[in-house]
């Protein structure tokens, strides 16, 4: 088989890190990948439809060779294989980027609980962009199970287990790293840097108005969904599709404050540290895996209102531990769009080739 794959990536959110990642994986891949997209609307009605639109546009229009099959869990691989019995033939790679299976501790059922079960247990591969996310998607899925005794007897997680493997996403860090020689000495320890979207909004507003009644001045960047933040809040919004105005906000922040619980990722994150923003971050979801392991006490937080604003104020005000910059370097490695894509390159070569050996 050429060492050069043509790849079909199929993306029913096409906004945020699904965006940024299949750029990055476009730009850095050396196989040939065709796109086919929709945009980032209500994730419930891509899980229930998108596998029809795209098998529609797919039996008009597709003309070109395909040798591999690359979508995220947006789509509904299963309903997908079932309208186009075709591509049953080629290998699948599933991304997760999250999930949207129930909660293992959820009472009611609703009519997409099995979809995400069901796409995993369709594809070829199922990759995750965390540890703590392929144990939770794991986790989640067993319980799934034992819910559906129709599924018991022939339970999918051993299978999953084989199929499930970790490629941390991508991070194109070019505007950092075009716009840090430039910036030296712009960093302001009371700026901080925040995106809104799916976080703790509530958890925000109190940690700012606990600053306020400290009496401590700061400034905010914000990127995504304002609502329910606290309008009165000194604040600069960013335009989420604008990575260079992120970058000179990044470089100019001296904090990157995240309020997203459980987050399987966060690519904001990656590049706050990549800028040299101070971290803090909850105890909890992919951030343990964000940052040395000497600097959890000092970056990771319970969710408390006080002591998140007690963490800040120690920026504002004190030194912050050094000597972590190896250790950073070496997993903030792991995201180098170089590095990444080498690896999903390689695993993507590989796949398709014992594909084709069993044809």
């Amino acid at each position: 088989m050429s060492s050069q794959l043509d790849i079909l990536a199929l993306e029913p959110f096409y906004g945020g890190i699904r965006r940024a990642m299949l750029e990055a994986i476009i730009r850095g891949s050396r196989h040939r990948w065709t796109l086919l997209k929709l945009p980032p609307r209500r994730i419930e009605r891509r899980l229930a439809a998108a596998a029809h639109w795209f098998a529609e546009q797919l039996s008009r229009h597709w003309v070109g060779n395909l040798d591999l099959l690359f979508t995220s869990e947006a789509l509904n691989l299963s309903d997908l294989y079932r309208l186009m019995p075709a591509l049953l033939k080629k290998p699948s790679v599933v991304y997760f980027h999250s999930d949207q299976l129930p909660d293992p501790n959820a009472t009611g059922q609703t009519p997409l609980d099995l979809v995400n079960l069901n796409t995993a247990a369709a594809a070829s591969e199922i990759w995750f962009n965390s540890m703590f996310h392929l144990r939770s998607f794991m986790a989640r899925a067993g319980a799934l199970v034992k819910k559906h005794p129709e599924l018991s007897n022939h339970s999918p997680m051993a299978e999953l287990t084989t199929k499930a493997q970790i490629f941390q996403p991508p991070v194109d860090l070019s505007a950092v790293h075009t716009l840090a020689p430039g910036m030296k000495g712009h960093r302001e320890k009371r700026t901080i840097f925040v995106e809104t979207r799916d976080t703790d909004v509530d958890l925000l507003n109190a940690v700012f108005a606990t600053l306020e009644r400290r009496g401590e001045a700061f400034k905010l960047y914000t990127v995504g969904n304002l609502d329910g933040l606290t309008a009165e809040l000194p604040r600069t919004a960013l335009p989420e599709n604008d990575d260079n105005a992120q970058a000179q906000a990044l470089l100019e922040s001296g904090v990157f404050l995240s309020a997203k619980h459980d987050a399987p990722s966060d690519h904001y994150a990656v590049r706050a540290l990549a800028a040299g923003c101070w971290p803090l971050m909850p105890n909890s979801g992919v951030y343990r895996e964000l940052i040395p392991e000497g600097l959890h006490s000092s970056c990771l937080f319970d969710g408390r209102a006080d002591q998140i604003a007690g963490r800040l104020q120690d920026v504002f005000h004190l030194e912050q531990l050094g000597g972590y910059d190896a250790q950073q370097l070496l997993i903030l490695r792991r995201f180098d769009p170089v590095v990444a894509c080498r690896a999903m390159d390689e695993r993507l070569s590989d796949l398709a080739s014992a594909s084709a050996s069993m044809r």
